[in-house]
């Protein structure tokens, strides 16, 4: 009787195959972890908590003059009218959008007035998601911050409220 080699059997390549499955797993799974790291993590936390309070005094800035607001997103245009407040000196607004874990699909955009008195312009296509919204004048003496979800089918109410 002549014995077969070794890997022409089952067995042996029955018990190679779990921990192998089991390596390549996590090979793959390091490979994709250090690929696709946290986008949120600060380097200078001081810095950073000082501007905050910085921020805190435009959102304070915002309320004193009592500017409230309806944001419109579309999948192409983004407009904004206010409802309430002084605004008699705004010019043109900064609108940022943040989104809430991925960094590569924040953007911003210039808002200009139109005869109708609103704030427009048109932006390229956005990821779907729960966003962070700033608007902010030009100089940026005051802001207002909502947090919202894209697409958005109504008009969102911007208020000056820490949230």
């Amino acid at each position: 009787m002549t014995s077969t080699p070794w890997y022409k059997n089952f067995w042996p390549w029955f018990l190679i195959f779990f921990p192998l499955v089991a390596i390549i797993g996590c090979i793959s799974l390091f490979i994709t972890a250090i690929g696709n790291g946290p986008d949120m993590v600060v380097d200078d936390y001081y810095k950073k908590g000082k501007a905050i309070n910085l921020e805190l005094s435009k959102f304070d800035k915002a309320k004193a003059l009592y500017l409230h607001g309806e944001l419109n997103v579309e999948t192409d245009k983004v407009s904004f009218k206010f409802n309430k407040g002084d605004t008699s000196n705004i010019h043109s607004l900064k609108l940022s959008f943040y989104h809430r874990t991925i960094q590569a699909h924040d953007f911003s955009t210039h808002l200009t007035p139109n005869a109708n008195g609103e704030f427009t312009a048109i932006i390229d296509p956005y990821s779907d998601g729960t966003y962070t919204v700033f608007i902010e004048p030009i100089d940026g003496s005051w802001k207002l911050k909502e947090n919202i979800t894209l697409p958005s089918k109504q008009s969102i109410t911007i208020s000056p409220e820490y949230k």
